[in-house]
């Protein structure tokens, strides 16, 4: 049986209920008052320069699918989940789909806009390699900093890139992972191999002093590979161009 693949748009909105809770809707609304008020009339002068930018952001309030408004720690969470990237579609290396050209002309011509400052999620290869297919979403700015979801394309990642990719996804992360994989390591081993005297038994101080060693070794082991290779944690580098290693 064929495992299914990961599908990024379907986490996202995933990623977006977990996540969305009553006391944040309410800030949020705040927020808007706040963000719109500086677009008053008598305001608009002390706020020229936000006020130009707007005419390239999506107004969220016009928009009828608030299911497709994402905030950016949501996006966040996700690259950091799946080590993925979020960056600006100029660093995006395939040719966008004409679909998602056209999509962006009747945005345009919908919401009387010039959107600008497009930006993609996408596997990390996606921004080095032309050739490839990988799950990518295009979204554009809004005017409350959220992004709008215009389209999605591409293959689904695979089935395990989550776990994958739970090693690297912090310090903290990496560190778990060690000290898990040296405890099954160290309970694992026959008690002869850890202490001389016959019939010692399997339980017993020599049993975490072979843990504490072996993790020990582990973790140096780990931080030779991350700094040799120059591998980077999720958590830094998901909106950084700077790639993971």
């Amino acid at each position: 049986m064929r495992l299914k693949g990961i599908d990024i748009k379907e986490k996202l909105i995933h990623q977006k209920t977990k996540l969305n809770k009553p006391d944040e809707a309410v800030i949020d609304e705040v927020y808007k008052i706040l963000n719109n008020d500086l677009l008053h009339e008598k305001k608009i002068l002390d706020n020229l320069k936000y006020y130009q930018k707007s005419f390239s952001k999506i107004d969220e309030e016009d928009i009828s699918d608030k299911s497709l408004i994402f905030k950016p720690t949501e996006i966040k969470t996700l690259c950091i989940k799946y080590r993925l990237k979020f960056l600006e579609s100029k660093f995006f290396k395939p040719e966008l789909p004409y679909e998602s050209v056209l999509k962006i002309k009747d945005l345009n011509k919908f919401y009387r806009k010039d959107l600008k400052d497009f930006k993609i999620l996408s596997h990390p290869n996606s921004f080095k390699n032309a050739e490839t297919t990988e799950n990518s979403l295009l979204f554009a700015p809004t005017n409350h900093g959220n992004y709008y979801l215009i389209h999605s394309w591409g293959n689904p990642l695979k089935w395990n890139r989550k776990f994958l990719s739970l090693p690297m996804r912090s310090f903290e992360s990496i560190f778990i992972t060690v000290a898990i994989i040296s405890a099954i390591i160290a309970f694992s081993l026959p008690t002869r191999l850890i202490w001389l005297p016959q019939g010692a038994d399997w339980w017993g101080g020599y049993r975490f002093g072979a843990l504490f060693h072996i993790f020990i070794f582990n973790m140096g082991i780990t931080a030779y590979v991350t700094f040799a290779f120059s591998k980077n944690f999720s958590s830094s580098n998901w909106n950084s161009y700077e790639d993971f290693g």
